[in-house]
């Protein structure tokens, strides 16, 4: 039998002799709380996840709150005796701010709990596991040192908490279901990581111009990249995914150079849409709809459109432009960035091109720390588009990556080509069905608009060193092969540390792999710190030229 088989049957075998979660109940509930609050929570005698879906049979009414957030309780309890955590005598449940339960350790060594990075500001740890952004929320239940029983609910954000307080008066009312394997138990511990997505004013309330759901996070989380209900509007996304909605703004990372904003059911409610990760001079704003759009300002890397209704960003008429590309620069191993990334990055700034292409391996090994590390050097005056990297996407470096750069396959158009961003190293360095599906479909779509396709991943149909093997699948990449050459595709790759350009089994594309991570040849065999210039030709032909960088 294989691990996979055993893990199964066990979690089965949990379920059947403990039952659902949930479907007990106690006759004297007050009498039971006040109990085991004094005297701790016997947590051999509760099925995994039991003690977290028994929260309101353990624990009183009280809560002790951090100073301003005694709203939210009253929100989700309004019978709660709500009083202040300075009150707090040593058990029952807390309910702390980011600042106040990590400045006060209070889940200090617990396998749930806030952090704090000076770069990402206050995360959530989740039994070896971090996540950044605003909207996680934690509880955690244990017994302190004095043996009495203790709740903390907290987050990373205001809409944290409140995210942590919608979950537990869902579990009380019975409209949520626990998610047992959710459940991080430890001995006397029990702890739970929640995410909302939706709640756009970020005040932890789920109000009714606000469509916020819920989920109970294991690995890895749930984004919703293209949709929101922002004051009661209905907003739709095309062409980049909405980062982050903060009350009437909402943040946009353009995946391209055609982004399309539509609502449906238009009220006429105007919002600020602020469009990153694009280059003004090679996009114009449009709108059917008269009167929708009232402002649109463009500069630096960012478009920033001021509008009731539809609008979309679209490319502008243009032709015989430069790309620059570069990949592979991830240290050796550590934390930071080589040296001869900051001089590529410097330089590819100092170029006059459209865009940024980074064929992947952005970090080490995917650790939050080297993406702190990433993050702070990533300073670029046009836009980048990534190419996903097996250093990257692994460990918790997978939600990072999807909260920083979106999904993992899109492709966008310019200037008579069509750009085909596709991931490679999640599946064994094989695509998926849906992933051939999908490129097919890109292809035929180029095809129609009479646009040259470049495919864009990170590992290679083909290593061109004769005694090495680092790329696709072979099967995978027999198949891309066939398929690049039958519409005529040029490719862009990354993964194999040297520069490399020429053409294989009819198809042309370029290993750009030199741009800080350990060489993998001798110099006059590709073995060089480079970036990658790309003219695209109005005729359809491109010209490569690397560029050498001194480390």
């Amino acid at each position: 039998m294989n691990m996979k088989k055993a893990v199964a049957l066990l979690i089965l075998a949990v379920v059947f002799t403990a039952g659902c979660i949930g479907s007990t109940t106690n006759t004297n509930t007050e009498t039971a709380s006040t109990s085991a609050q004094s005297s701790g929570i016997n947590f051999k005698s509760y099925a995994p996840g039991k003690v977290i879906a028994s929260w309101y049979e353990l624990f009183n009414g009280t809560f002790y709150v951090s100073n301003g957030y005694e709203n939210l309780v009253k929100h989700y309890f309004p019978n709660a005796n709500v009083k202040p955590s300075s009150e707090y005598s040593g058990s029952g449940i807390l309910v702390l701010s980011p600042q106040d339960v990590y400045s006060k350790k209070t889940l200090f060594g617990k396998p749930v709990q806030v952090q704090k990075l000076d770069f990402f500001g206050y995360i959530a740890y989740r039994n070896g596991m971090h996540y950044i952004a605003p909207w996680h929320g934690i509880v955690a239940i244990f017994n302190s040192k004095e043996g009495n029983a203790v709740m903390v609910v907290s987050g990373t954000s205001r809409a944290g908490v409140g995210a942590a307080l919608n979950f537990l008066a869902g579990i009380k009312s019975g409209k949520v279901q626990l998610d047992r394997t959710a459940v991080v138990r430890s001995r006397d511990f029990e702890g739970i990581l929640v995410k909302e997505i939706g709640d756009t004013n970020l005040d932890g309330i789920a109000e009714d111009d606000e469509f916020v759901t819920l989920h109970q996070i294991i690995f890895d989380e749930p984004f919703q990249y293209y949709w929101r209900v922002v004051k009661g509007e209905n907003v739709t996304v095309s062409g980049g995914f909405i980062k982050l909605v903060n009350d009437t703004k909402v943040y946009i990372h353009a995946l391209g150079f055609n982004v399309s904003v539509r609502v449906k059911n238009n009220k006429g409610i105007t919002l600020t849409y602020v469009i990153d990760n694009i280059n003004p001079n090679y996009v114009i704003a449009r709108s059917d709809q008269k009167g929708a759009v009232k402002a649109a300002d463009f500069g630096g890397t960012r478009v920033v459109v001021i509008s009731s209704g539809d609008f979309s960003i679209v490319p502008a008429n243009v032709s015989n432009y430069t790309v620059l590309a570069f990949g592979d620069h991830r240290p050796g191993s550590g934390e930071k960035q080589p040296e001869v990334f900051f001089k590529i990055r410097d330089a590819i700034n100092g170029e006059d091109g459209a865009f940024v292409i980074d064929s992947g391996d952005l970090v080490y090994s995917g650790t939050i720390y080297q993406w702190e590390e990433l993050m702070r050097a990533w300073k670029w005056n046009k836009p980048v588009f990534v190419a996903v990297g097996n250093h990257e996407y692994n460990g918790e470096g997978v939600n990072i990556y999807h909260y920083y750069f979106g999904p993992t396959d899109y492709a966008f158009s310019l200037g008579g080509y069509r750009y085909i961003f596709a991931n490679d190293v999640m599946n064994g360095y094989r695509l998926t069905d849906e992933q051939w599906e999908w490129l097919k479909k890109e292809l035929e779509t180029a095809k129609k608009r009479g646009e040259r396709p470049v495919v864009v991943m990170h590992a290679p149909p083909y290593d061109p060193r004769p005694s090495d093997e680092h790329a696709l699948d072979p099967s995978d990449a027999k198949k891309l092969l066939k398929l690049m050459r039958e519409y005529n595709a040029f490719g862009i790759f990354g993964h194999i540390h040297i520069y490399w350009y020429g053409t294989y089994e009819g198809v042309p594309f370029v290993i750009t792999g030199g741009a800080g991570a350990p060489l993998y040849a001798k110099p006059e065999e590709g073995g060089f710190y480079h970036y990658v210039r790309l003219f695209m030709k109005e005729d359809g032909s491109i010209e490569v030229e690397p560029v050498k960088v001194s480390p």
